[in-house]
């Protein structure tokens, strides 16, 4: 996993991907900003992966689009281990019928788990496929609700 912040929060976290590749469009975003390793993010990273609980990290989210922002920000107020439906955050935020479009900002989020998009499903079958893979979204909610 490699994890950056900025004085502000987390402003990226990735896997599986060259540093390169993760640190490009971070230059973009803070183009006039230092970017360090995500310590307070790291922490919290890892005692979420080995099963604990704790409030989400803050996020730096400089750089993204007014409506990817507040999609993530509505995101963030799912209470751990809740669902809601890419139309009821399109709600939240004030764009309702832009469940597509609350879909296709948390597909490019640069923030999960910071910003928990397995929390977000499909309001046909209560799941999203996360590219017809959900096994992750699945143990992230089981861990939530303890």
């Amino acid at each position: 996993m490699l994890v950056a912040e900025t004085d502000l929060g987390v402003a990226a976290i990735e896997r599986d991907q060259p540093i390169d590749a993760f640190l490009a469009p971070l230059q973009r975003r803070f183009p006039r900003s230092e970017i360090g390793p995500g310590e307070v993010a790291s922490a919290w990273l890892t005692g979420v992966l080995d099963g604990g609980r704790g409030p989400l990290p803050p996020v730096d989210l400089g750089g993204l689009s007014p409506f990817d922002a507040r999609v993530y920000l509505a995101v963030r107020s799912v209470r751990p281990g809740e669902t809601v439906t890419y139309g009821e955050v399109a709600a939240l935020i004030g764009s309702p019928g832009a469940a597509r479009a609350v879909g296709g900002a948390l597909s490019r989020c640069p923030l999960f788990p910071a910003v928990p998009c397995h929390r977000v499903v499909r309001a046909a079958d209560g799941w999203s496929g996360w590219g017809g893979d959900d096994r992750l979204k699945r143990r992230l909610l089981t861990i939530e609700r303890g």
